[in-house]
């Protein structure tokens, strides 16, 4: 292992640059993203099971989107609540004329290895915020030659999802049919993350389709309806993909909600749409954890693959069994933080809670808050020693990985044309860190390795 940290940081700097693994400082300069120097083991087993659920999940996800009344009944006191999923649902509830029949979706499913190293639990299932597209396909460059440098013999598992994805937008924009139609990215300002979408547009830019970019700001002053279409500087969007958009501050404004109402309104095909971003909240993840839920959108089989890999998740008002009695879910948080995280009802990380954070918000809560949020049991995923390096400063230490699987699905209305996997994401931190997002400054990018056993 010492072979990492004489092989030079610069070294690896450099590597890591050659091979486009970007972004932007919050001074606007350029630097390698956060990585691991050493990629993640995972046994030929693990690699089938996580491959194994992509499909059912994406078809389980496409079908709760499907059932409005079911989001309704779901998140209509959480709407009552929470004004950010009480806009996105009230905006899936109004008439709109013009909305297309299509559906087109990108999702990634997370997951913790299991203790033992032999199963999988899933962390969450992303359906708006399903980043990193572009750069986990990196890493495999990046590891395939510093394996050389450091006289490592590595059998890195394949991975190229911005290839994949890329074919499913190639494939909706046939079935969109509008000539000199584009691609409208919905982007944050001041994006750090930038090169990772770069990598997708190039991708799309080869296959002969335009990008456009714009904030949802943007097209509420800017945007509007031509016979349906939603029209961007004389553009037509075909396919408007959301890497923004998740966070209530981005919709704080008028006119961002004009914007995300012309995008609902119109016939582009937005991913997500609606329904499936609605589908993807914690809520709708707690409840599916229910076989009798389950039994409304998947058969026997299905239910059987799926559920081997859900945590356990509670309202907190949920009766459960714990340390021998029955009492509420939050009741047991209160007592044993440290078994669970606390989770309100948004993707993209960085606002949940740990230990004795969840202790002091449940003592606190209020009556009328305990619905936006979810307790899910706390994960502790096997730990490894890893290198890794942020801004040219190797460090070595314990680290646990979490590894999302991208999916891409195409439906028109109930008949699902296109449902496959395409590639993975592994996000590796420091095993006492909570969160493990890249951009916001705490994990590290990575990829996988083959390996016998996980110990």
């Amino acid at each position: 292992m010492n072979q990492y940290s004489k092989a030079g940081a610069s070294t690896a700097a450099d590597l890591a640059l050659t091979n486009a693994l970007l972004q932007r400082q919050e001074n606007g300069s350029i630097t390698h993203c956060p990585l691991m120097l050493s990629p993640t083991p995972i046994t030929n087993s693990l690699i089938a099971q996580i491959e194994s659920l992509a499909q059912p999940l994406a078809f389980l996800n496409h079908r709760v989107a499907n059932n409005l009344d079911f989001l309704v009944e779901q998140l209509q006191s959480i709407a009552t609540s929470d004004e950010y999923t009480g806009f996105l649902l009230s905006l899936a509830l109004e008439e709109k004329p013009y909305q297309n029949s299509l559906r087109f979706s990108i999702s990634r499913s997370d997951y913790f290895i299991t203790q033992d190293g032999k199963g999988l639990n899933q962390v969450e299932f992303n359906t708006i915020a399903a980043s990193y597209i572009g750069l986990a396909g990196k890493m495999i460059e990046f590891h395939k030659t510093w394996g050389n440098v450091c006289n490592e013999k590595w059998d890195l598992v394949p991975n190229k999802p911005v290839d994949g994805v890329a074919d499913v937008f190639e494939e909706v924009m046939n079935k969109y049919d509008v000539p000199d139609a584009c691609v409208l990215f919905v982007v944050q300002s001041n994006e750090r993350n930038i090169f990772d979408q770069r990598i997708l547009e190039i991708a799309l830019a080869e296959r002969g389709t335009r990008v456009i970019r714009a904030s949802l700001e943007a097209i509420g002053e800017q945007g509007e309806l031509r016979n349906g279409h939603l029209v961007l500087n004389n553009s037509i969007a075909a396919i408007t993909y959301f890497r923004a958009g998740y966070r209530p501050d981005e919709l704080a404004t008028q006119t961002a909600r004009q914007g995300r109402r012309l995008i609902a309104h119109s016939t582009t095909i937005s991913v997500p749409d609606l329904q499936t971003h609605l589908a993807g909240t914690k809520k709708i993840q707690q409840v599916l954890t229910s076989p009798e839920v389950l039994q409304l959108f998947l058969d026997d089989q299905e239910i059987a693959l799926v559920r081997n890999a859900f945590a356990r998740i509670y309202t907190l008002d949920d009766s459960i069994e714990f340390d021998g009695k029955t009492i509420l879910a939050s009741e047991a948080a209160i007592s044993k933080p440290e078994q669970f995280v606390m989770k309100p009802q948004r993707e993209g990380g960085g606002s949940n809670l740990y230990s004795e954070d969840i202790r002091q918000r449940l003592i606190t809560i209020q009556s009328e808050e305990r619905n936006l949020y979810i307790l899910m049991e706390r994960l502790y995923p096997p730990v490894f020693e890893g290198w890794g390096m942020r801004n040219e400063e190797i460090w070595q230490g314990q680290v646990v990985s979490e590894i999302g699987q991208f999916g891409v699905l195409i439906a028109d209305g109930d008949q699902v044309l296109t449902n496959r996997a395409t590639g993975y994401l592994v996000r590796t931190k420091l095993h006492d860190m909570n969160e493990g997002g890249i951009s916001s400054g705490y994990g590290y990018l990575n990829s996988l390795v083959k390996a016998q056993t996980i110990t």
